[in-house]
């Protein structure tokens, strides 16, 4: 059997889907968490249920990449049920696409979810009146509190024992990849073949059906709970006040991301020093004397300080920030207060949605760009993630090398800002479009501490899985690089490093390390003994340079070959025009 979730954005799919097949997703309360249809299942009764979770539309008869995704996917594929996931606080509206999938013809169940919300904000729903006009199954539904849980997997069953189908066992979790240009539905595609005049007409039809059912089916009881929350909603969306707030936020957060770094350094470096130095007295007892023994000795202790004390506080706290940020709310609230700012360089307000994630791991957040409207700026996204914005790993690092060598961390924050700027500036009128920016905003919500706990669990096992052990292998290459007496032989291009950046040719390697992993590079740094100019000058390049291999890998999937070198084209002039411009205005 196969069930496929449509719905509008921010109506809460992926939770649902969490809860009912009890897997861990990232669930966000902001649009366009779902730029994707992912595939799962759900195993009951002895079947095995396909499961679709689609983006967020609003009618799967537009033209944007999201529609035409849902309607392949509907039309090349036998759907047996669709799951219509609504917003119990906005049911009018989201009731106009209930209306519009009604005229599949395709078995439907409406979910009503966050019933419990709408609970709290005095909003009373009649599910049974609702079923009996619309001819369709109605759930009450709460993906937070799980309430209506078990009635719709029962429902689900049901109509799965009518179908009489069982698809049989599959992958537990998949991504699909469907390509549809908006001309190959051959006529299938409802109302394809409709005037625009007459889909206009039709739609007015079913908003003003909507709007007569959601009357006849709600009710008003006076009763709001939360109130203070509804209040600190109506000042953050006031335009001046709420922008200040944000900003203030935003800088607070960062001052959290500083103080915690600082404050966790100490004692973790106090808790491995005994622990490295076991490490260090277990290599040279047990292994050879040799170069290789020596190596590993001073290698091993040192790739386990650097990721524990600087790397793994960043990330554990970004990942925090980001969660908190996203969950109550506050994210998509950026992209308007930054729609303004982005027009200067070419962007709208949604990308601060990706470039955000981008300071906790910038490969999915290159995965996210795909919720901009079009192709030139989805581009300027990706470019700026790769070139300027800097991963949590990255930041780890980068403040503990600042840190070591006293560098200067406004000229290296200036130097970011107005790299930031002119790039998206200069890309934004080499490749103008036009669009209107146009976002639903999410209510204020307090965070459901299940959901930030996944989160943190899901963003922050990359330290382990990833890097970590990348920072151990490459702490044992750079420690065989310095032993070996290779950088020695760099000295023959000393005066040119010297002449255009300002910087030693070690330090100069370590910028073109970036193309492995940016945070990897200054280890390298580290090793070396720098001036507080050669350090600002060495962290700048480092800072705004080539996107790491999985970013790269991540944006030949979303826009080829070509669009990535013309991306390391870009990082490689912008790296060398900082060193070069930096080396002749700093003292």
């Amino acid at each position: 059997m196969a069930v496929v979730m449509i719905g509008n954005p921010n109506v809460g799919k992926s939770a649902v889907l969490s809860r009912l097949t009890d897997r861990p997703l990232l669930v966000s309360n902001y649009s366009g968490t779902s730029v994707e249809i992912i595939a799962t299942q759900l195993k009951s009764a002895g079947k095995t249920i396909d499961i679709y979770d689609t983006p967020g539309i609003y009618s799967i008869k537009s033209a944007s990449a999201e529609q035409q995704v849902i309607s392949e996917l509907i039309y090349s594929q036998k759907i047996d049920l669709i799951l219509n996931i609504v917003d119990a606080v906005n049911l009018e509206r989201n009731l106009v696409l209930t209306y519009e999938l009604m005229e599949l013809g395709i078995p439907m169940i409406l979910v009503i979810n966050q019933i419990d919300r709408a609970r709290q904000m005095g909003i009373e729903i009649n599910c049974q009146l609702l079923s009996q006009i619309i001819k369709s199954e109605v759930v009450c539904f709460s993906a937070n509190t799980g309430e209506g849980l078990m009635e719709l997997i029962s429902l689900i069953e049901m109509k799965g024992n009518k179908e009489g189908k069982d698809k049989g066992a599959g992958q537990p979790v998949t991504i699909i990849k469907t390509k549809f240009d908006g001309n190959s539905c051959n006529g299938n595609c409802a109302g394809c073949s409709r005037s625009f005049l007459e889909i206009g007409a039709e739609d007015l039809k079913r908003a003003e059906k909507a709007a007569d059912t959601a009357r006849m089916v709600t009710r008003q009881t006076g009763s709001q709970s939360k109130k203070w929350m509804n209040k600190a909603q109506q000042i953050i969306d006031k335009p001046y006040l709420g922008t200040i707030i944000l900003l203030l936020v935003a800088y607070l957060a960062f001052l959290v991301l500083m103080k915690f770094i600082e404050l966790s350094e100490g004692p973790i470096s106090d808790l491995l020093a005994p622990v490295n130095a076991v490490i260090e007295k277990v290599i040279l007892t047990y292994l050879p004397d040799s170069i290789f023994t020596t190596i590993l000795a001073k290698a091993v202790p040192e790739g386990l300080i650097v990721p524990f004390t600087i790397i793994m506080p960043a990330m554990l706290m970004v990942s925090i920030i980001m969660s908190l940020i996203e969950d109550t709310g506050l994210l998509p609230r950026y992209s308007v207060v930054l729609e303004r700012v982005g027009s200067l360089f070419g962007l709208s307000g949604q990308a601060v949605i990706p470039l955000s994630l981008g300071f906790g791991c910038r490969t999915p957040a290159v995965m996210a760009t795909r919720i901009l409207p079009n192709q030139q700026q989805r581009f300027i996204a990706i470019v700026l993630l790769s070139v300027v914005i800097p991963c949590a790993a990255t930041l780890g690092i980068l403040a503990s090398v600042i840190t070591t060598f006293q560098a200067s961390l406004p000229v290296i924050i200036v130097t970011m800002t107005v790299t930031l700027i002119l790039i998206g500036y200069v890309l934004s009128h080499i490749m103008p479009a036009e669009e209107v920016f146009i976002y639903e905003l999410p209510p204020l919500r307090i965070p459901l501490w299940s959901n930030l706990w996944t989160k943190l669990k899901m963003r922050f096992s990359g330290f382990f899985t990833e890097v970590l052990p990348l920072l151990l292998v490459m702490s044992i290459a750079v420690r065989a690089l310095i032993e070996s007496g290779l950088l020695n032989h760099l000295h023959s291009i000393e005066n040119i490093t010297k002449a255009l950046f300002g910087i030693p040719a070690e330090a100069f390697v370590a910028v073109l390390l970036t193309i492995f992993q940016r945070y990897l590079a200054p280890l390298i740094l580290l090793n070396l003994d720098l001036t507080a100019r050669e350090a600002t000058i060495a962290i700048s390049m480092i800072a705004l340079s080539l996107p790491c291999l999985p970013v790269m890998v991540m944006t030949v999937r979303e826009i080829g070959f070509k669009g990535l070198f013309k991306v390391l084209a870009i990082g490689m002039s912008t790296s060398i025009l900082v060193g070069i411009i930096l080396n002749l205005i700093l003292p």
